[in-house]
C-alpha cells in the first residue's frame, strides 16, 4: 500500500511542475477568462496528461516509478491508475460546480483545504483498497 501512494505521490508532484511549466511556457491557461475556472482547467489538463501516459504504460504513471518492485498484477496497477484519473477529473468537475454556487469564501477554503485532502487521502485511501483486493 505505502509502495504505491509514495509512487502517486512522486508521480503526481513531477505532473504538477511539468503541467504548471507547460502551461506557463504554451500559455494555456490565459485561454481562461474566468479566474475562478483556472484550477478545474488545471485539473483537466493534468487528468490528460495522466491518461496520454496511460496510452504508452497502461499500469499508469506511477508504475513507471519502480513499479515493478512491488510484484503487484498488472490489474491492480491499471485500476490504481483508473482511481488517480477518476480522482483527478472529479476534482475538475467539483471545482468548477465550487466556483459556479458557492460562494468566493468557500470557493477559497475548498481549493485551499479541500483539493489538498483529497490529493493526499484519496490515492492513500485507493492504495489500500487496491492492495486489499489483490491479496483476498
Amino acid at each position: 500500500m505505502w509502495g504505491m501512494y509514495w509512487r502517486y505521490l512522486v508521480a503526481i508532484s513531477l505532473t504538477l511542475i511539468i503541467v504548471a511549466f507547460l502551461s506557463d511556457h504554451l500559455t494555456l491557461l490565459d485561454t481562461v477568462n474566468d479566474s475562478g475556472l483556472l484550477p478545474t482547467f488545471f485539473w483537466f489538463m493534468i487528468a490528460i496528461f495522466f491518461i496520454l501516459i496511460t496510452f504508452l504504460q497502461n499500469k499508469g504513471l506511477s508504475y513507471v516509478f519502480l513499479g515493478d518492485r512491488l510484484h503487484l498484477p498488472d490489474k491492480a496497477w491499471s485500476r490504481f491508475n483508473f482511481l488517480i484519473v477518476y480522482l483527478l477529473l472529479g476534482l475538475a468537475i467539483v471545482g468548477y460546480f465550487v466556483n459556479l454556487l458557492a460562494s468566493k469564501e468557500v470557493w477559497a477554503f475548498y481549493k485551499l483545504f479541500g483539493q489538498s485532502l483529497c490529493l493526499l487521502l484519496l490515492p492513500l485511501f485507493s492504495s489500500w483498497s487496491v492492495v486489499n483486493r489483490v491479496k483476498t
